[in-house]
Protein backbone atom coordinates (compact mmCIF):
# COMPACT_ATOMS: atom_id res chain seq x y z
CA UNK A 1 0.00 0.00 0.00
CA UNK A 2 2.48 2.63 0.79
CA UNK A 3 5.04 2.00 -2.42
CA UNK A 4 1.35 2.34 -4.36
CA UNK A 5 1.11 5.78 -2.57
CA UNK A 6 4.28 7.05 -3.28
CA UNK A 7 4.03 5.77 -7.60
CA UNK A 8 1.09 7.77 -7.60
CA UNK A 9 2.58 10.63 -5.71
CA UNK A 10 5.60 10.30 -8.31
CA UNK A 11 3.20 9.96 -10.95
CA UNK A 12 1.23 13.39 -9.90
CA UNK A 13 4.39 15.09 -9.60
CA UNK A 14 5.33 14.17 -13.27
CA UNK A 15 2.01 14.95 -14.51
CA UNK A 16 2.24 18.32 -12.98
CA UNK A 17 5.10 19.41 -14.77
CA UNK A 18 4.34 17.83 -17.60
CA UNK A 19 1.11 19.89 -18.06
CA UNK A 20 3.07 22.76 -16.71
CA UNK A 21 3.83 26.13 -19.23
CA UNK A 22 6.47 28.62 -18.39
CA UNK A 23 8.07 31.55 -20.05
CA UNK A 24 10.74 33.98 -19.38
CA UNK A 25 10.38 37.01 -21.58
CA UNK A 26 13.32 38.87 -21.50
CA UNK A 27 14.40 41.90 -23.79
CA UNK A 28 17.54 44.21 -23.92
CA UNK A 29 17.01 48.00 -25.13
CA UNK A 30 18.09 48.54 -28.20
CA UNK A 31 20.91 46.15 -29.21
CA UNK A 32 20.80 46.27 -32.82
CA UNK A 33 20.87 43.09 -34.92
CA UNK A 34 24.04 44.09 -37.38
CA UNK A 35 26.28 43.13 -33.52
CA UNK A 36 24.09 40.10 -33.28
CA UNK A 37 23.94 38.17 -36.13
CA UNK A 38 27.79 39.92 -37.55
CA UNK A 39 29.48 40.79 -34.56
CA UNK A 40 31.95 44.01 -33.86
CA UNK A 41 31.30 46.23 -36.79
CA UNK A 42 34.99 47.34 -38.44
CA UNK A 43 33.53 50.48 -39.42
CA UNK A 44 32.85 51.14 -35.73
CA UNK A 45 36.11 49.55 -34.36
CA UNK A 46 37.86 51.94 -37.23
CA UNK A 47 41.72 51.53 -35.98
CA UNK A 48 41.20 50.66 -32.28
CA UNK A 49 43.88 47.99 -31.64
CA UNK A 50 42.51 46.65 -28.41
CA UNK A 51 39.12 46.45 -29.44
CA UNK A 52 40.47 44.37 -32.95
CA UNK A 53 42.19 42.44 -30.16
CA UNK A 54 38.81 41.65 -28.11
CA UNK A 55 36.27 41.48 -30.73
CA UNK A 56 37.66 41.05 -34.22
CA UNK A 57 37.54 37.99 -36.42
CA UNK A 58 37.92 37.64 -40.45
CA UNK A 59 34.20 36.48 -40.43
CA UNK A 60 30.90 37.24 -39.70
CA UNK A 61 30.49 33.63 -38.24
CA UNK A 62 33.79 34.42 -35.89
CA UNK A 63 33.04 37.28 -34.98
CA UNK A 64 29.50 37.04 -33.43
CA UNK A 65 30.38 33.53 -31.74
CA UNK A 66 33.67 35.82 -30.48
CA UNK A 67 31.01 38.42 -29.12
CA UNK A 68 28.55 36.41 -27.80
CA UNK A 69 29.59 32.73 -27.14
CA UNK A 70 26.61 31.47 -25.44
CA UNK A 71 23.70 32.67 -28.04
CA UNK A 72 25.83 31.03 -30.96
CA UNK A 73 26.88 27.61 -29.04
CA UNK A 74 23.25 26.93 -27.27
CA UNK A 75 20.54 28.90 -29.01
CA UNK A 76 21.73 28.83 -32.68
CA UNK A 77 21.96 24.89 -32.59
CA UNK A 78 18.89 24.28 -30.33
CA UNK A 79 16.60 27.37 -30.69
CA UNK A 80 15.71 29.55 -33.46
CA UNK A 81 16.61 32.92 -34.02
CA UNK A 82 14.45 35.30 -36.63
CA UNK A 83 16.20 39.00 -38.26
CA UNK A 84 19.35 38.15 -40.18
CA UNK A 85 18.50 40.73 -42.94
CA UNK A 86 21.59 39.86 -45.07
CA UNK A 87 19.60 36.42 -45.05
CA UNK A 88 16.77 37.95 -45.79
CA UNK A 89 14.46 37.24 -42.81
CA UNK A 90 13.58 40.12 -41.48
CA UNK A 91 12.01 41.85 -38.17
CA UNK A 92 10.39 45.05 -37.54
CA UNK A 93 8.33 47.41 -35.13
CA UNK A 94 5.21 48.45 -36.22
CA UNK A 95 5.30 52.01 -34.26
CA UNK A 96 6.01 55.12 -36.16
CA UNK A 97 8.16 56.29 -33.23
CA UNK A 98 10.81 53.66 -32.99
CA UNK A 99 12.07 54.64 -29.52
CA UNK A 100 11.50 52.46 -26.23
CA UNK A 101 8.13 53.14 -24.61
CA UNK A 102 6.53 52.62 -27.64
CA UNK A 103 8.56 49.99 -28.03
CA UNK A 104 7.72 48.26 -25.14
CA UNK A 105 4.12 48.89 -25.42
CA UNK A 106 3.99 47.03 -28.81
CA UNK A 107 5.95 44.13 -27.36
CA UNK A 108 4.32 43.74 -24.07
CA UNK A 109 0.37 44.82 -25.55
CA UNK A 110 0.41 43.56 -28.67
CA UNK A 111 -0.14 46.53 -31.11
CA UNK A 112 1.51 50.18 -31.28
CA UNK A 113 -0.33 53.19 -29.88
CA UNK A 114 1.11 56.29 -31.38
CA UNK A 115 -2.22 58.20 -30.90
CA UNK A 116 -1.31 57.35 -27.52
CA UNK A 117 2.07 56.64 -26.53
CA UNK A 118 4.46 58.16 -28.72
CA UNK A 119 7.25 59.87 -25.98
CA UNK A 120 8.98 58.58 -23.21
CA UNK A 121 7.27 60.49 -20.47
CA UNK A 122 6.09 58.95 -17.25
CA UNK A 123 2.41 58.43 -18.92
CA UNK A 124 -0.15 55.71 -17.56
CA UNK A 125 -0.82 53.04 -20.32
CA UNK A 126 -4.50 53.12 -21.33
CA UNK A 127 -3.23 49.71 -22.91
CA UNK A 128 -3.01 46.40 -21.28
CA UNK A 129 -0.33 44.15 -21.52
CA UNK A 130 0.45 40.37 -21.96
CA UNK A 131 1.83 40.29 -18.42
CA UNK A 132 -1.32 42.20 -16.85
CA UNK A 133 -3.74 39.34 -18.54
CA UNK A 134 -2.02 36.25 -17.73
CA UNK A 135 -2.04 37.39 -13.73
CA UNK A 136 -5.55 38.01 -14.18
CA UNK A 137 -6.25 34.57 -15.05
CA UNK A 138 -6.79 32.18 -11.90
CA UNK A 139 -3.69 29.86 -13.90
CA UNK A 140 -1.31 32.73 -13.17
CA UNK A 141 -2.29 34.72 -10.85
CA UNK A 142 0.63 36.26 -8.39
CA UNK A 143 2.68 33.89 -10.48
CA UNK A 144 4.17 37.39 -12.90
CA UNK A 145 6.86 38.92 -11.82
CA UNK A 146 8.43 41.77 -13.68
CA UNK A 147 12.22 42.59 -13.00
CA UNK A 148 13.63 45.84 -15.08
CA UNK A 149 16.64 48.21 -15.03
CA UNK A 150 14.08 51.46 -16.48
CA UNK A 151 12.03 52.80 -13.91
CA UNK A 152 9.22 53.33 -17.03
CA UNK A 153 8.04 50.18 -16.79
CA UNK A 154 5.88 51.33 -13.65
CA UNK A 155 4.12 53.19 -16.29
CA UNK A 156 4.51 50.82 -19.36
CA UNK A 157 2.59 48.29 -17.29
CA UNK A 158 0.10 50.65 -15.53
CA UNK A 159 1.16 49.88 -11.99
CA UNK A 160 -1.80 51.28 -10.34
CA UNK A 161 -4.00 49.64 -12.45
CA UNK A 162 -2.35 46.04 -13.08
CA UNK A 163 -1.54 45.57 -9.54
CA UNK A 164 2.08 43.79 -11.13
CA UNK A 165 4.58 43.49 -8.84
CA UNK A 166 7.65 45.54 -10.53
CA UNK A 167 11.07 45.59 -9.58
CA UNK A 168 12.00 48.23 -11.34
CA UNK A 169 14.72 51.14 -11.47
CA UNK A 170 16.28 52.07 -7.86
CA UNK A 171 13.59 49.91 -5.83
CA UNK A 172 14.77 46.90 -3.41
CA UNK A 173 13.47 43.79 -3.80
CA UNK A 174 9.47 43.69 -3.35
CA UNK A 175 9.37 39.63 -1.96
CA UNK A 176 7.31 39.73 1.47
CA UNK A 177 10.51 37.71 2.40
CA UNK A 178 13.85 39.09 0.78
CA UNK A 179 16.45 36.72 1.07
CA UNK A 180 19.83 36.98 2.13
CA UNK A 181 21.24 37.16 -1.07
CA UNK A 182 18.49 39.59 -2.11
CA UNK A 183 19.40 41.93 0.94
CA UNK A 184 22.84 41.67 -0.68
CA UNK A 185 21.86 43.20 -3.54
CA UNK A 186 19.98 46.09 -2.11
CA UNK A 187 23.22 46.91 -0.26
CA UNK A 188 25.05 46.84 -3.29
CA UNK A 189 22.52 49.05 -5.76
CA UNK A 190 22.58 51.63 -3.15
CA UNK A 191 26.32 51.57 -2.46
CA UNK A 192 27.10 51.90 -6.29
CA UNK A 193 27.23 54.88 -8.08
CA UNK A 194 23.86 56.25 -9.79
CA UNK A 195 25.05 56.92 -13.56
CA UNK A 196 21.72 57.32 -15.02
CA UNK A 197 18.61 58.72 -12.80
CA UNK A 198 16.22 56.52 -14.09
CA UNK A 199 18.09 53.70 -14.90
CA UNK A 200 20.15 51.22 -12.94
CA UNK A 201 22.78 49.00 -14.09
CA UNK A 202 21.71 45.69 -15.64
CA UNK A 203 23.61 43.50 -12.60
CA UNK A 204 21.12 44.72 -10.13
CA UNK A 205 18.19 44.00 -12.33
CA UNK A 206 19.20 40.67 -13.22
CA UNK A 207 20.58 39.49 -9.92
CA UNK A 208 17.15 40.07 -8.43
CA UNK A 209 15.69 38.29 -11.35
CA UNK A 210 17.51 35.27 -10.44
CA UNK A 211 17.07 35.31 -7.07
CA UNK A 212 13.40 35.56 -7.49
CA UNK A 213 13.58 32.50 -10.27
CA UNK A 214 15.28 30.49 -7.17
CA UNK A 215 12.98 31.67 -4.50
CA UNK A 216 9.48 32.27 -5.71
CA UNK A 217 9.36 30.49 -8.79
CA UNK A 218 7.40 32.53 -10.75
CA UNK A 219 5.63 31.27 -13.92
CA UNK A 220 5.81 34.02 -16.60
CA UNK A 221 8.42 36.28 -15.62
CA UNK A 222 9.97 39.34 -17.74
CA UNK A 223 13.09 40.79 -17.70
CA UNK A 224 14.47 44.14 -19.12
CA UNK A 225 17.74 45.14 -19.58
CA UNK A 226 19.00 48.94 -20.25
CA UNK A 227 22.63 49.05 -20.34
CA UNK A 228 23.34 48.43 -24.01
CA UNK A 229 21.46 51.10 -25.04
CA UNK A 230 22.54 53.77 -23.00
CA UNK A 231 26.23 52.88 -23.34
CA UNK A 232 25.05 53.54 -27.26
CA UNK A 233 23.92 56.98 -26.57
CA UNK A 234 27.06 57.71 -24.77
CA UNK A 235 28.78 56.64 -28.06
CA UNK A 236 31.86 54.09 -26.69
CA UNK A 237 31.88 50.90 -28.75
CA UNK A 238 33.85 49.53 -26.30
CA UNK A 239 31.09 49.59 -23.85
CA UNK A 240 28.62 48.61 -26.30
CA UNK A 241 30.26 45.22 -27.26
CA UNK A 242 31.31 44.54 -23.49
CA UNK A 243 27.60 45.32 -22.82
CA UNK A 244 27.01 42.75 -25.57
CA UNK A 245 28.90 40.08 -24.13
CA UNK A 246 27.23 40.37 -20.32
CA UNK A 247 24.38 39.66 -22.07
CA UNK A 248 25.35 37.03 -23.56
CA UNK A 249 26.51 35.92 -20.19
CA UNK A 250 23.52 36.73 -18.34
CA UNK A 251 21.26 35.11 -20.70
CA UNK A 252 23.73 31.77 -20.23
CA UNK A 253 23.02 32.24 -16.45
CA UNK A 254 19.02 32.23 -16.94
CA UNK A 255 19.43 29.07 -19.18
CA UNK A 256 21.46 27.35 -17.40
CA UNK A 257 19.35 27.65 -14.16
CA UNK A 258 16.58 26.62 -16.27
CA UNK A 259 17.69 23.57 -17.03
CA UNK A 260 19.28 22.64 -13.13
CA UNK A 261 15.93 23.41 -12.02
CA UNK A 262 12.89 20.55 -12.52
CA UNK A 263 10.69 23.01 -11.51
CA UNK A 264 11.86 24.83 -15.05
CA UNK A 265 13.09 22.21 -17.02
CA UNK A 266 11.50 21.14 -19.96
CA UNK A 267 8.63 23.37 -19.21
CA UNK A 268 9.86 26.38 -19.88
CA UNK A 269 10.10 28.80 -23.39
CA UNK A 270 13.19 31.30 -23.25
CA UNK A 271 12.09 34.52 -25.48
CA UNK A 272 14.69 37.31 -26.14
CA UNK A 273 13.82 40.43 -28.35
CA UNK A 274 14.62 44.31 -28.04
CA UNK A 275 12.32 47.39 -28.38
CA UNK A 276 13.94 48.70 -31.63
CA UNK A 277 16.73 48.96 -33.40
CA UNK A 278 19.33 51.88 -34.03
CA UNK A 279 21.23 53.67 -36.67
CA UNK A 280 22.89 51.63 -39.13
CA UNK A 281 25.55 54.24 -40.69
CA UNK A 282 23.86 54.58 -44.04
CA UNK A 283 23.59 58.06 -43.39
CA UNK A 284 26.52 59.08 -40.78
CA UNK A 285 28.91 56.69 -39.11
CA UNK A 286 28.31 58.01 -35.90
CA UNK A 287 23.97 57.40 -35.98
CA UNK A 288 24.20 53.89 -34.74
CA UNK A 289 24.11 56.01 -31.40
CA UNK A 290 21.12 56.73 -32.18
CA UNK A 291 17.64 55.77 -33.04
CA UNK A 292 13.92 56.85 -33.44
CA UNK A 293 12.13 58.17 -37.07
CA UNK A 294 14.47 60.18 -38.15
CA UNK A 295 17.73 57.84 -37.57
CA UNK A 296 17.62 55.21 -40.59
CA UNK A 297 17.29 51.50 -39.36
CA UNK A 298 15.88 52.31 -36.08
CA UNK A 299 12.76 49.55 -36.49
CA UNK A 300 15.02 47.03 -37.20
CA UNK A 301 14.65 44.56 -34.62
CA UNK A 302 15.57 40.96 -33.81
CA UNK A 303 13.97 37.66 -31.68
CA UNK A 304 15.66 34.51 -30.46
CA UNK A 305 13.78 31.33 -28.38
CA UNK A 306 14.64 28.00 -27.25
CA UNK A 307 12.99 25.56 -25.01
CA UNK A 308 9.25 24.17 -24.96
CA UNK A 309 7.62 24.22 -27.75
CA UNK A 310 10.75 25.90 -30.39
CA UNK A 311 11.87 23.66 -32.61
CA UNK A 312 15.54 23.55 -33.00
CA UNK A 313 15.34 25.88 -36.51
CA UNK A 314 18.91 27.90 -35.90
CA UNK A 315 19.19 30.74 -37.59
CA UNK A 316 15.86 31.61 -40.08
CA UNK A 317 16.55 32.75 -43.69
CA UNK A 318 14.71 33.20 -46.47
CA UNK A 319 12.16 36.02 -47.21
CA UNK A 320 10.39 35.87 -44.03
CA UNK A 321 8.63 38.67 -42.32
CA UNK A 322 7.92 39.15 -38.92
CA UNK A 323 6.82 42.19 -36.62
CA UNK A 324 7.37 42.93 -33.01
CA UNK A 325 3.38 43.14 -32.24
CA UNK A 326 3.22 39.88 -32.59
CA UNK A 327 5.24 38.75 -30.23
CA UNK A 328 2.36 39.33 -26.40
CA UNK A 329 0.45 36.78 -28.79
CA UNK A 330 3.14 34.58 -29.28
CA UNK A 331 3.60 34.54 -25.37
CA UNK A 332 0.02 33.94 -24.93
CA UNK A 333 -0.23 31.08 -27.13
CA UNK A 334 2.78 29.67 -25.22
CA UNK A 335 1.11 29.98 -22.23
CA UNK A 336 -2.06 28.46 -23.43
CA UNK A 337 -4.52 32.25 -22.42
CA UNK A 338 -6.47 34.38 -24.55
CA UNK A 339 -5.15 37.31 -25.92
CA UNK A 340 -7.15 39.17 -28.45
CA UNK A 341 -6.58 43.29 -28.32
CA UNK A 342 -9.47 45.20 -29.59
CA UNK A 343 -6.81 46.99 -32.20
CA UNK A 344 -6.49 47.31 -35.50
CA UNK A 345 -2.79 46.53 -35.59
CA UNK A 346 -2.72 43.69 -33.12
CA UNK A 347 -0.13 41.10 -34.32
CA UNK A 348 -1.14 37.47 -34.50
CA UNK A 349 1.58 34.54 -32.96
CA UNK A 350 4.37 34.10 -34.89
CA UNK A 351 4.87 30.89 -37.46
CA UNK A 352 8.27 29.24 -37.36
Amino acid sequence: MKKTLILLAALLFSTMYTSARRVVFVTVDGYRWQELFSGADSLLIGNNEQLKVNYWKTTAEERRSLLMPFTWSEIARNGLMIGNRWKGCRMQVKNKMQFSYPGYNELLCGHPDDEQINTNNPVWNPNVSILEIANNTDRYKGKVLIFASWDRFIHILNEQRSHLEINTGYRHSLSPNPTERERLVEKMQDAAPRFWEHERADVFTHEYAIEAMKSRKPELIYIGYGDIDELAHMGDYRLYLEGARTFDNFLKEIWEYIQSDPFYKDQTTLIITCDHGRGCGKVKADDWRDHGTNTTGSGETWFMAIGKDIPALGEISGDRQYYNNQVAATIADFLQIPFAPKHPQAGKKMEF
